[in-house]
């Protein structure tokens, strides 16, 4: 559906200090894991010495592929595993493969990238072809350097190849940027001798991107842009392994755009549903970020105003310390008082560019109003996603972030009988949809002021957690997950299906889009799909 083929050679898409991380994996003999048969098994110490080989381009003769009579290779169940995993669209039985697998290869001699790969990886006939088109395939002439302290683990003789390889790369290929950082290959090529290749297996899979229609979901088609409903389940960009299951290039196709990929502007959580604008042309996309950081400015400046008076606003708005969660500033007051158009709510929530509007389904109803925190964003905890702590109005915490979002209002709703079955819900359990302009923008930004209310998102298995305010605290603190979880499992688990969660209107008063201040350009979703 979103897999048409297409020959370009796509930007670099991680940091060089990661690629030299990875590409361990293929120079030190202790830690190779390239080049094993796919039906070889023998553990790590087969894969080991075959990676070495590849890397030297010294592969035994006995490591060809094996034939059938007929001239093709025979496919062993892993094989056809791999095949199975790499159709397009996957089968309805498809099981996503746990974890990442990564090969790192460094090409033996000069020739085309599928037949190299092929060959050392020994992978079966047709599966390069669809790493392409997913753009699971990444390249450069000159091999990353290995680490001094990797070199110093490795037996001489291996230590003076690799230096000569790379030397050889470098003398062939020079010592720039664009030589030395892989680049995702949609297209065969040839390649030269040495050169580095990274090869993602078994892309992740979004399934999703093939359950809905993307043509019924184009919101606006221009000239300069597109606004698309993304489904829940589906990426806002590529990711490293798989180019083609995300909402840019599904939604080109849909428009008939001649590129791959529309162009991204801005980002939507996968599991978050809603409007996604992307961009045709360079310049509008130029435009949309500077109307994104020139909003970014208006927030923060209006948050360091008000911030300023906080302690009479928690007495005017009822909220507080009082307000359920601890420590945020809410109420019905605020609410009441922005509906009124007043003064104070002006400062709040002053007149904007681009304002955006999110449906939230939570089980307990939010407090209307106003709701502030302050955030440590995206933190870091072994054997964790990433996730963002919300901390009360008034705490000082280093490093941390104001946030902002006033919840216009509430009311119960019955989530729909698929919903519930997604959501693992029981039928007729109590469910409340919210209305949220969102005032400032930071990751994860209404799943975790919501949770630290009380009213964690629908479906939501990162921020549900979270909800306690002790547990909040003790990771913040950095206590481990043996300490927190003694049962064992995941604390946290990033949602695999769709959350709560819906961007359901955006208004622009940008002429670029086609608004003004008298009249914005509005852009709404469609019913959200808990409720579908």
């Amino acid at each position: 559906m979103c897999a048409r083929p297409v020959a370009t050679v796509g930007a670099s898409l991680l940091p060089a200090l990661h690629i030299r991380a990875v590409f361990l994996a293929a120079c030190s003999s202790r830690e190779a894991r390239a080049a094993a048969p796919l039906g070889s098994g023998g553990g790590g110490v087969r894969r080991q010495r075959r990676a070495m080989a590849a890397a030297a381009g010294t592969l035994p003769a006995d490591a060809a592929p094996a034939s059938s009579a007929n001239g093709t290779s025979d496919i062993d169940p892993r094989a056809a595993q791999l095949l199975q995993a790499l159709a397009i669209p996957p089968p309805p039985d498809y099981e996503m493969y746990k974890g990442a697998w990564v090969e790192h290869v460094l090409a033996p001699r000069q020739g085309l990238l599928s037949e190299i790969v092929t060959e050392t990886l020994r992978l079966p006939e047709g599966a390069v072809e669809l790493l392409l088109r997913f753009g699971a395939l990444h390249t450069c002439p000159v091999p990353p350097a290995i680490p001094p302290a990797v070199l110093a683990t490795m037996p001489p003789a291996e230590v003076a190849a690799a230096r000569t390889r790379r030397q050889a790369a470098l003398k062939a290929a020079g010592n720039g940027t664009e030589a030395r950082t892989p680049q995702r290959v949609t297209e065969d090529l040839v390649i030269p001798q040495n050169s580095y290749i990274r090869v993602h297996i078994m892309p992740k899979r979004f399934p999703a991107a093939y359950s809905v229609s993307w043509a019924d979901r184009i919101v606006a088609n221009t000239a300069d842009f597109v606004v698309v409903s993304k489904p829940a389940g589906v990426p806002a960009a590529p990711t490293v392994d798989n180019l083609i299951e995300c909402a840019p290039c599904c939604a080109a196709e849909a428009v008939g755009y001649p590129e791959r990929l529309l162009r991204v502007t801005h980002r939507l959580d996968q599991c978050t549903e809603g409007l996604l604008v992307l961009g045709k042309t360079r310049e509008f996309v130029r435009q949309f970020m500077e109307m994104i950081k020139q909003g970014s400015a208006s927030s923060n400046s209006s948050s360091s105003s008000s911030s300023a008076s906080s302690s009479s606003s928690d007495d005017a708005s009822g909220g507080g310390r009082g307000v359920r969660g601890g420590g945020s500033q809410g109420g019905t007051a605020a609410h009441a008082s922005s509906a009124a158009g007043d003064s104070d709510a002006a400062e709040v929530s002053p007149a904007r560019t681009l304002r955006k509007y999110y449906r939230a389904a939570t089980s307990a109803p939010p407090p209307l109003g106003l709701l502030r925190h302050r955030l440590s964003v995206e933190r870091r905890h072994q054997g964790l996603p990433f996730f963002t702590v919300a901390h009360g109005w008034e705490e000082e915490v280093e490093g941390s972030l104001t946030a902002e979002l006033q919840v216009l209002e509430v009311t119960p709703i019955q989530v729909s009988e698929a919903g519930a079955r997604q959501l693992g819900l029981e039928p007729g359990s109590p469910a409340h949809e919210c209305v949220i302009e969102l005032l400032t923008g930071r990751t994860h930004q209404i799943r975790a002021q919501l949770s630290a209310v009380g009213c964690p998102l629908l479906g939501d298995t990162i921020y549900q957690p979270l909800a306690s305010p002790v547990l909040r605290q003790r990771l913040f603190e950095g206590d481990t997950c043996e300490e927190l979880w003694p049962e064992g499992g995941r604390l946290l688990e990033e949602p695999t299906d769709g959350i709560g969660l819906q961007a359901c209107r955006l208004e622009v008063t940008a002429a670029f889009m086609g608004g003004s201040p008298e009249a914005p350009a509005v852009f709404e979703a469609g019913t959200p799909w808990w409720r579908a």
